[in-house]
């Protein structure tokens, strides 16, 4: 087979410039472009999807997971908050009423761990709303056009456009042809780093498993959660699932019965979500993933219709039109944060992100988890700012801060620096934080005095 081939040198079009070019429509990226409309850039938001929102929406991810502290505290703001309120209004969004929000009584935890309200452990109740994706996806087209984002969708990212050390824009792939967006400073949401690959930063790798989320209808969910509530049941279903090859994944990790499927914000449908090692950044594994977890779906919906009460007349309505990714490409940045730090309490000057995501043995006395703005920063590449599960860290902090709510938080942060930094005419790096600060306790983000 022969090696490679050479691309002929080509003219390549300019669709756009712009202040702000946001790569990646997911939740980091939707909340960045947002974020920096409403501080004054002019933005463009280019997503390779039909849709915003990402691992939320094209994932079926529909959880956002812990926008509380744990005791009782709203802590996840600003684009976040604004997003969930929105979505109460067209019916699309679940989660517990605040009175309840860090209750350890177990009738709370057996009711909201239906819905992975309990943060992974089921030691107490948190407040993680789980969204109708199909809502989200109106709500965030709404958020985006009202701050005056211009919508670049169907368009594939391809290379970043670089002189030098610095990002002057994007090349992307389209059904319009190859074309290229510039821009005074480019924002990374892809979630896998691929604008920073492309420019040649620095970076590690850290792989967590792949999955495919699919939802099965017709379920009578009171039925079936009756039936796992005997720890004998759920154990022989874990086995079976093993013995035919079904999909691995649930909800609950802590001492309670096993979960095998989530509730969603529609009273008859569940969620199944999966596990499959691979990385998010091979395309064999990519095509695995789509291939062999179809056919474990069919054998798993087979089996609870046949052993699950409640399941007898449950129908399969879809699978993700994303893969689930949960980390890949890590940034090598100007600060690379640590788990152990993270799980210290560590305390920065310059943190911008103040959350409490889950993690194994999770207190609520624990402090909220910081993140430093120059985790954001690549080393050597000017004009470029990551925010998502790809920023600078190791391996067990991305695991951690890879959640959606906090990727959001990010994605705010990085989209108001971006905005400073076009109107100060200053590089990312240069910009003040503080400034930033001020900005996004204006948009209603937590930032402590």
């Amino acid at each position: 087979m022969q090696g490679f081939i050479i691309e002929a040198e080509h003219k390549i079009p300019v669709y756009a410039e712009t202040d702000v070019l946001v790569v990646g429509g997911g939740p980091a990226g939707f909340s960045a472009a947002v974020s920096a409309a409403r501080a004054g850039a002019k933005v463009i938001l280019m997503e390779r999807y039909g849709y915003l929102g990402g691992m939320a929406t094209g994932g079926y991810v529909l959880l956002l997971d812990c926008m509380d502290d744990g005791k009782g505290n709203l802590v996840v703001k600003g684009v976040v908050e604004e997003l969930v309120e929105r979505l109460k209004k067209v019916d699309g969004v679940i989660g517990p009423e605040k009175e309840i929000w860090g209750s350890t009584d177990i009738n709370h935890i057996l009711k909201w761990r239906q819905w992975a309200g309990t943060g992974g452990e089921d030691k107490i109740v948190r407040y993680s709303p789980v969204v109708d994706p199909e809502m989200m996806k109106c709500v965030c087209n709404d958020m985006a056009e009202e701050a005056g984002v211009r919508l670049l969708l169907h368009a594939w990212f391809s290379k970043a456009y670089m002189e030098d050390n610095e990002i002057k824009g994007a090349i992307f792939e389209s059904k319009s042809g190859r074309m290229a967006v510039l821009a005074k400073v480019v924002i990374d949401c892809t979630g896998d780093g691929d604008v920073f690959a492309s420019a040649g930063a620095d970076f590690n790798e850290g792989h967590l498993p792949l999955g495919l989320v699919f939802r099965v209808g017709n379920v009578d969910t009171a039925k079936a959660e009756k039936h796992l509530e005997n720890p004998e049941n759920g154990k022989k279903i874990s086995q079976d699932l093993k013995e035919i090859d079904g999909v691995s994944g649930g909800y609950s990790f802590g001492i309670l019965p096993q979960g095998f499927f989530m509730r969603s914000s529609i009273h008859n449908v569940v969620w199944f979500n999966n596990t499959t090692k691979g990385s998010a950044i091979n395309i064999d594994d990519l095509i695995k993933v789509e291939v062999e977890t179809r056919k474990a779906m069919m054998r798993t919906i087979k089996y609870f219709r046949e052993n699950v009460p409640g399941f007898e007349e449950a129908v399969v309505i879809d699978t993700a039109p994303q893969i689930g990714t949960r980390s890949s490409r890590m940034l090598d940045g100007e600060y690379v944060i640590t788990r152990k730090e993270l799980l210290e309490g560590a305390n920065y000057e310059d943190a911008v992100v103040y959350a409490q995501p889950p993690y194994r043995n999770f207190d609520p006395s624990h402090s909220l988890k910081q993140v430093p703005y120059r985790c954001f920063l690549p080393k050597k590449i000017e004009n470029l700012l990551v925010a998502g599960r790809c920023i600078s860290g190791d391996f067990g902090a991305i695991e951690m801060l890879r959640v959606i709510p906090t990727a959001m938080l990010m994605g705010q942060a990085c989209g108001v620096a971006a905005a400073l930094a076009v109107e100060s005419n200053v590089a990312p790096r240069n910009v003040d934080v503080n400034k930033v600060k001020d900005i996004l306790r204006s948009q209603n983000v937590y930032i402590p005095n």
